[in-house]
C-alpha cells in the first residue's frame, strides 16, 4: 500500500507540475496575475464544482454524516442554494469587471462603493480562506499522506512537501496554471466520488445503509430532522436532544456555503474566465446537478460504511476514515487508494485555489496599487511569486505546528464570507444600498458571527467573563445569526442613505447592466416569481418546511397506510428537492438569462474613488485618524 500510495502521489505531483509549466510558457509576464482574463470555460465548470466540495470539507462532511446521519447530509442541498446565488451574482460581476477594466472582485466592489473599509474587509476574507482555512485542509492532507504511507512519511514531512509542491504549481503556472490544476483534480474528485459507493455496492452483499439504516451516534436520530429549532444554549453549554441539526441549523449551514461563491477567490475565478454559456452550465449541471446529487446520494452510503468499519470510534463519538481505508485495502488496494485520493484531492484543491487567488490578488490590489504602482509585467510577476512564497510558508507552518488553531479560526471563513451578500446584492441588483449601509451591516454581521463561533467565544471568555451561550445558540448556525443582523442593519441604514450623493455613481454601473443585458417585458413580469420561487424552494428544501420530509413519503398524510420504501422518507425528500433545485436553477440561469452572457459590447466606465486637489486618493476618516495617532508617537 505504501509503494502504491507514493506512486499515486508522485503521479499527481507530476501532472500538476506539467500543467503549470505548460500554462507558464503560454503566459506573458503581465498575464501571470489574471491569466489575461482568458481562462477556458471548461476550467470554470470543473474548478467551481471542486472548490465547493472542498469548501464544504469532504472528509468532515462524511464523518459528520456518520455521526448524525441524514439530518446532517441534508446540508449538501446548500450547494444548490450556492448555485442559485452564483446565477444571480456572477454574470453581473463578470460584466462589471469588463466595464471597469479590472478582474479583481476586491477592486470592483470597493470602487463601486468607494470604500477602503470594504476593500480591507474583502482582503481579510481572502486571507482567512488562504491561511487558517487552507491550513486546516493542509493539516488534514498531511494526516492522510501519513496514513496512506503507514507512517513512512510523517505529518510534518507531508505538510511541508505538499506546501512546496503546490507553491511550485502556483509560482510556475501563475493563476492560469493553478486553475487548470484545480480543474483537473476536480475531475478526479468527482469521478472518485461516484466510483467509491459503486465499488462498495459491488463488494458488499448489502450496503450498510440499506441493512441497518443511516449511521448515527447513540441518541441521535439518523433518519429524521430533530425539529425546527431547539431551545438550546448552544454547543459547549447545552446538549441538543436527538441531534443539533434542526431545520434552522440546516438552512443556515447550507446557506453558509454561499460564502464560497461570494468569496473574492471564487469571484476572481469567474471574472478571469472567457464566459459565454460556461457560467450557466457550471451553475446548473455541474454544481446544482452533478455535485449536489453525488453528495446527497454518496455521502450516506460512504458514511454508513465508515461507521460499520470503526465501531469503537462511533462509540467514542469520534469516527475515523482509517477503518474504512483499512477495510477497503483488504478487499482491493486500488479501491483503498482511490478512497484516500478522493479525500486528498478535495483538500489539495482548497489549498492551491485559495492560496493562489490570495497571492495574486494581494500582489495586484495591494503591492501593485499602493506600494509600488510603477511595476511593469515582470515586476508584478515577481511580486506575486514573493506573495505566494510568503503565504505558502505561513500555511505550512500553521498546518504543521498549530493545526487546532487553524481549525478554530478557519471555522468562521464561510460565515464571514456570507456576510458579503448585501454588498453583492447592491452591486448587482440594488443601487439604493449605500456604502454606509454595507459597512454597517458588515460590522454587525461580523460581530454576531464571531460571538457565536469558537474564536470569539474563546477570546471573550478568556479575557473577560463567561457568556451564557455557546456555539450556535438555539441551534442556529452563526451564518444565520450574522446575516439576520447584517441585513437588518443594512436595510435600516439604507432607508436614510439611499438617496445620497453617491447614488449617481452607482447608477452608472447599473446603466451598463441594463444596456448589456436588458430585461424584456416577459422577464420584467417574472421578476417577482424569480425571488418568490427561490424563497419557497429554500423554505421546503432546507428550511422549516423540510421537517415534513421526516414522514412525508413513509406515512403520507392523505392516507392511513404506511409506505415501504426501503430507504428513509427524508432521503427521498432530499432527492426530490434536489431535482426541483436543478429545475429552478436551470430556469433562472437559462430561461431568465441570469447566467447567460449576451453577445454585446460592454462600454468602459470609471468608478475610481475621487482624488483631492493634489491628486491623492481619499482615505476613510477612521483609517486616517488611526495612522495619524500612530505616526505622532
Amino acid at each position: 500500500m505504501t509503494t502504491l500510495a507514493l506512486a499515486a502521489f508522485a503521479f499527481l505531483f507530476t501532472v500538476s507540475i506539467y500543467l503549470a509549466v505548460l500554462s507558464g510558457r503560454r503566459l506573458r509576464p503581465e498575464d501571470f496575475l489574471d491569466a489575461g482574463d482568458g481562462l477556458p470555460a471548461w476550467a470554470l465548470m470543473f474548478a467551481g464544482a471542486g472548490v465547493l466540495i472542498g469548501g464544504l470539507g469532504l472528509q468532515d462532511h462524511l464523518l459528520l454524516t456518520a455521526m448524525y446521519g441524514l439530518q446532517y447530509s441534508h446540508v449538501a442541498l446548500g450547494l444548490a442554494l450556492s448555485a442559485l446565488c452564483g446565477s444571480m451574482a456572477h454574470k453581473r460581476l463578470w460584466i462589471a469587471a469588463r466595464a471597469m477594466r479590472t478582474s479583481s472582485p476586491i477592486e470592483i466592489v470597493s470602487a463601486y462603493y468607494d470604500s477602503v473599509t470594504i476593500r480591507i474587509a474583502l482582503i481579510a476574507v481572502a486571507l482567512i480562506f488562504a491561511l487558517p482555512f487552507a491550513g486546516h485542509m493542509l493539516a488534514l492532507a498531511g494526516d492522510l499522506v501519513a496514513m496512506a504511507t503507514d507512517g513512512a512519511i510523517g505529518h510534518g514531512q507531508a505538510v511541508f512537501t505538499l506546501a512546496l509542491s503546490l507553491f511550485l504549481v502556483s509560482a510556475l503556472g501563475g493563476w492560469r496554471g493553478a486553475v487548470l490544476v484545480v480543474a483537473a483534480q476536480s475531475f478526479l474528485l468527482l469521478a472518485l466520488l461516484l466510483f467509491t459507493p459503486l465499488f462498495m455496492a459491488g463488494a458488499d452483499e448489502r450496503l450498510a445503509v440499506l441493512a441497518s439504516g443511516p449511521s448515527a451516534l447513540k441518541g441521535v436520530l439518523g433518519d429524521q430532522i430533530p425539529g425546527v429549532m431547539q431551545y438550546s444554549a448552544g454547543i459547549g453549554k447545552d446538549v441538543a436532544a436527538a441531534g443539533v441539526w434542526t431545520t434552522l441549523t440546516i438552512v443556515a449551514a447550507g446557506g453558509s456555503l454561499i460564502g464560497v461563491v461570494l468569496s473574492p477567490a471564487f469571484g476572481f475565478l469567474t471574472t478571469t474566465t472567457r464566459l459565454r454559456a460556461g457560467l450557466a452550465f457550471q451553475q446548473v449541471w455541474m454544481i446544482a446537478g452533478l455535485t449536489t446529487g453525488a453528495l446527497l446520494i454518496a455521502s450516506p452510503i460512504i458514511a454508513a460504511e465508515i461507521a460499520a468499519a470503526d465501531p469503537s470510534g462511533m462509540a467514542a463519538g469520534a469516527p475515523s476514515v482509517a477503518g474504512l481505508a483499512g477495510r477497503l485495502a483488504g478487499l482491493d488496494s486500488l479501491a483503498a487508494l482511490a478512497f484516500l485520493l478522493m479525500l486528498f484531492a478535495a483538500m489539495q484543491i482548497v489549498v492551491v485555489f485559495f492560496v493562489s487567488a490570495a497571492g495574486v490578488m494581494i500582489a495586484g490590489d495591494v503591492v501593485g496599487r499602493y506600494l509600488v504602482p510603477e511595476l511593469d509585467g515582470d515586476g508584478r510577476r515577481l511580486a506575486a511569486r514573493i506573495a505566494l512564497a510568503v503565504l505558502y510558508a505561513a500555511v505550512a507552518l500553521v498546518a504543521a505546528y498549530a493545526p487546532l488553531s487553524a481549525a478554530i479560526v478557519g471555522s468562521v471563513a464561510l460565515s464571514l464570507s456570507a456576510q458579503l451578500l448585501p454588498a453583492f446584492i447592491g452591486l448587482c441588483w440594488a443601487p439604493w444600498i449605500s456604502r454606509q449601509a454595507v459597512v454597517t451591516g458588515l460590522i454587525f454581521g461580523t460581530m454576531l458571527v464571531l460571538f457565536t463561533e469558537p474564536p470569539g467565544l474563546v477570546a471573550f471568555e478568556g479575557l473577560f467573563l463567561d457568556l451564557p451561550w455557546g456555539r450556535w445558540p438555539l441551534t442556529i448556525h452563526s451564518a444565520a445569526w450574522g446575516l439576520t443582523f447584517n441585513v437588518a442593519a443594512c436595510l435600516l441604514t439604507a432607508l436614510f442613505t439611499r438617496l445620497g450623493p453617491e447614488r449617481a455613481r452607482r447608477e452608472v454601473l447599473h446603466g451598463v447592466f441594463r444596456r448589456v443585458s436588458p430585461a424584456t417585458g416577459r422577464a420584467s413580469r417574472l421578476r417577482t416569481a424569480k425571488w418568490s420561487l427561490t424563497l419557497i424552494w429554500t423554505f421546503f428544501a432546507l428550511g422549516p418546511g423540510a421537517i415534513l420530509g421526516n414522514a412525508f413519503f413513509s406515512k403520507p398524510m392523505f392516507t392511513d397506510n404506511e409506505a415501504s420504501l426501503g430507504v428513509p422518507s427524508l432521503w427521498v425528500w432530499q432527492i426530490v428537492f434536489w431535482f426541483a433545485g436543478v429545475l429552478l436553477t436551470w430556469w433562472l440561469a437559462y430561461r431568465s438569462r441570469m447566467a447567460v452572457v449576451e453577445e454585446a459590447a460592454i462600454p468602459a466606465i470609471d468608478l475610481a474613488p475621487p482624488h483631492d486637489l493634489l491628486g491623492r486618493r481619499r482615505a476613510p476618516e477612521w483609517l486616517a485618524l488611526m495612522i495619524a495617532r500612530v505616526s505622532s508617537r
